[in-house]
């Protein structure tokens, strides 16, 4: 029972919530109401999920080192010793096999989603996570490949203003991740290079950066002619509302927090966050819905 508890733990379950965008083009595209449409996005979240907590083992296997070090990365299952290398190795194959199964079997733009996903992020576990932005960029760069494998899921082009909106708000989550790992180790010497080449200063400035440029680009995308001819209604920009107050909402636990490593987790703890994103989804699905 305790492996089975670590194996979960090493998935990193809790963070598939990110995965939700994946269901993005289907909702703004209307076609939710499409019983294959709402299949095919579904297969396609699972298999983001798969190939998520795949590139999950494999950054705790590159990992180890370091994450033994941190304060509270090395409680991981793999860096507290209750899950083997070997055992990691095979789990990373198996899933991996598993999402690429599911993806193909959808079509080919979803399947190249998913296989460009696992490079991109072998690639930064390997390399490009010791160099400061482009770490950043890395992550952005992942959730723009879950809205293109949506978009593939149900054969819809993506919205450049979309593209823009994940990459801004995905920017302002993995910053906020950063600051707050940074915040919690003392010693800055011994953490992973591109992390201690911040400063809690710099990190601000950008969570706010792209806090701004996400609510602007999700404004914009509401208010724009092909969102609102799409739609059918042009009283989406009242969402935009909810929208930043959650993101109001994500930055007052970011910057009063002292004992959290991922933003992610507020989603999780924070009743508060709950209920504005479901009064944000309740609004959403209302306008939708009443034309």
């Amino acid at each position: 029972m305790n492996k089975f508890k670590s194996i979960i733990k090493l998935l990193k379950l809790n963070h598939h919530i990110k995965n939700i965008v994946v269901f993005i083009p289907l909702i703004f595209s209307l076609k939710f109401l499409d019983i294959n449409s709402t299949l095919m996005t579904l297969y396609a979240f699972i298999g983001f999920c798969l190939i998520a907590s795949a590139v999950y083992v494999f950054n705790d296997i590159i990992d180890l080192k370091n994450d033994k070090l941190h304060p509270i990365k090395k409680n991981r299952p793999i860096a507290s010793g209750t899950i083997s290398i070997h055992f990691a190795w095979k789990l990373f194959i198996l899933i991996s096999l598993a999402s690429f199964i599911i993806t193909f079997s959808i079509n080919k733009y979803v399947f190249i989603s998913v296989l460009l996903y696992l490079i991109l992020n072998i690639w930064y576990s390997l390399k490009l996570k010791s160099l400061p932005i482009i770490d950043i960029v890395c992550i952005a760069l992942g959730f723009i490949l879950r809205i293109l494998a949506g978009c593939g899921a149900i054969l819809v082009m993506p919205s450049p203003l979309v593209i823009l909106l994940t990459f801004f708000t995905s920017m302002f989550f993995t910053f906020s991740k950063r600051k707050l790992e940074y915040e919690l180790i003392e010693d800055k010497n011994n953490c992973r290079k591109s992390l201690k080449e911040y400063t809690s200063t710099l990190l601000n400035q950008f969570i706010t950066i792209n806090a701004v440029l996400a609510i602007a680009f999700y404004f914009t995308y509401m208010l724009d002619a092909k969102t609102i001819q799409r739609t059918g209604t042009e009283f989406l920009y009242i969402t935009v509302i909810p929208f930043s107050i959650i993101i109001f909402r994500l930055l007052f636990k970011i910057f009063t927090c002292s004992n959290n490593d991922d933003p992610a987790d507020f989603i999780y703890n924070d009743k508060t966050l709950k209920i504005l994103m479901l009064i944000y989804l309740i609004i959403l699905f209302v306008i939708l819905s009443i034309k």
